[in-house]
């Protein structure tokens, strides 16, 4: 008879709330497969539970996890678990329960702590819809696509940022929006932060270490009757502001304000003759 993989949430920060049922599972298990086998141990020293360990992070997933399926097979239960969190959401462990349900092998998921609902919580926001983009790629064209998707969303957005590009992240992603975004940071940890960007308070986050959760209120609706200065003024930000290149700053001013790109140049190229002639005009 075969064994189970259950796929076991663990605390995000505060060792207190692994949940009763998931200490039980760890206990009983035969196995752990864990994302980082240090971090673990960690909390299984908490919890006094001496288990055999077996490591299971993004760079092994696919030669370890025929090895584990086989063992579940042969009747050996195993408990998936990550660094923190939920396995498998945007952490590794799909591959392993995608081969165990291809095996039959039974998979049971042990609910608990998530860093996305835990942020949603907290947000003050009552849109029940939202959508988690992971954690924005780092450079090149996949970075510029996962960017155009933000700025062309409608719904609450979810997403993760590692310390060293959590800056430059946040100025991309402000001057898409214009609404504050609300930046958590070591949640449940006993330096746990929580701040609106752009934002004095922004200044006295420890931005060299720790996890980021970013959360990014909906949108209003967009406006058709948009002047040419205030597109203009939204382009400027994207091209000088972010950096972006003109074609790039052209499409994602014409998704936010929900004009057509043709539209969207001709009232760029109108606000920009207003704002000079303004300038140039005596006081």
């Amino acid at each position: 008879m075969a064994g189970t993989l259950y796929v076991v949430a663990t605390p995000i920060g505060n060792l207190e709330d692994l949940t009763f049922r998931a200490l039980r599972i760890l206990r009983e298990v035969d196995l752990i497969a864990a994302e980082d086998t240090r971090r673990t141990a960690k909390l299984l020293a908490r919890y006094e539970i001496r288990k055999s360990l077996v490591s299971l992070r993004e760079h092994n997933e696919v030669r370890e996890s025929p090895r584990l399926t086989a063992r579940l097979i042969a009747g050996e239960s195993i408990a998936l678990v990550s660094d923190a969190g939920t396995p498998a959401i945007a952490d590794p462990g799909a591959r392993l329960v995608r081969a165990a349900r291809d095996a039959r092998v039974p998979v049971v998921p042990i609910p608990g702590p998530s860093a996305i609902t835990a942020a949603l919580s907290v947000s003050g926001l009552e849109e029940t819809a939202f959508v988690f983009l992971g954690f924005p790629p780092a450079t090149g064209s996949q970075r510029t696509t996962w960017m155009t998707g933000l700025a062309e969303e409608r719904r609450t957005v979810v997403f993760f940022e590692s310390p060293h590009r959590i800056r430059k992240t946040l100025e991309q992603v402000a001057s898409l929006v214009k609404q504050p975004i609300i930046v958590l940071h070591e949640l449940t940890k006993i330096h746990e932060k929580y701040v609106l960007y752009p934002n004095k308070a922004g200044q006295h986050l420890s931005w060299d270490k720790g996890e980021f959760v970013v959360v990014v209120p909906p949108r209003p609706e967009p406006s058709a009757t948009a002047s040419s200065k205030e597109v203009y003024f939204f382009y400027a930000r994207l091209r000088e502001g972010a950096g972006l290149a003109d074609e790039l700053a052209t499409r994602l001013t014409a998704v936010a304000l929900g004009l057509s790109e043709r539209e969207t140049a001709k009232h760029i190229k109108k606000g920009k003759i207003l704002v000079k002639r303004q300038s140039d005009s005596p006081a």
